[in-house]
């Protein structure tokens, strides 16, 4: 018995539910599902006294390794209290791009391959202060502090 004729045993109920069961397969599978690449983050500049650091650059960069090649960044300054606070960043992709980009970077470039989201602040532009960094690796919350170092006023030694 052939395919064709075993199809036409087939009871039309049947070939509904499986061609529903297909299409909802299908749905899923490119369906955009929305990730969070970073959480709102709340950030405090402060100094190693614990003293707010005011009116400061903090640049946020991230980027959702698998899903994109470039990288974003947002630049604030903080405000009195030393804060700062960055938006969730979200990012939308189906299932069926997730596992296509999967598999083509870890065939270009093996166990090297990073596929996690990923994002920094970096605390520059005082010529008070030393540049400093926090890094959020996709898992928790982001620090929600950072000490930075004051730099010594030579006028003052």
């Amino acid at each position: 018995m052939n395919a064709a004729e075993r199809m036409k045993r087939v009871s039309p109920r049947t070939l509904k539910l499986l061609g529903s069961v297909l299409f909802v397969s299908v749905l899923v599978l490119i369906y955009p599902f929305q990730s969070t690449v970073v959480p709102l983050w709340d950030l405090r500049v402060v100094d190693r006294q614990g003293a707010p650091v005011t009116s400061i650059n903090v640049t946020q960069h991230w980027q959702h390794n698998l899903l994109e090649s470039v990288g974003h960044e947002e630049l604030q300054r903080t405000d009195q209290e030393g804060r700062v606070t960055f938006l969730p960043r979200r990012i939308r992709a189906a299932i069926f791009t997730r596992i296509r980009f999967a598999a083509l970077k870890l065939w270009r470039d093996g166990r090297r391959a990073r596929m996690n989201p990923y994002s920094s602040v970096v605390i520059w532009g005082s010529k008070d202060t030393q540049t400093n960094v926090a890094i959020y690796e996709g898992e928790g919350i982001p620090p929600g502090e950072v000490v930075v170092s004051r730099l010594a006023n030579p006028a003052e030694q």
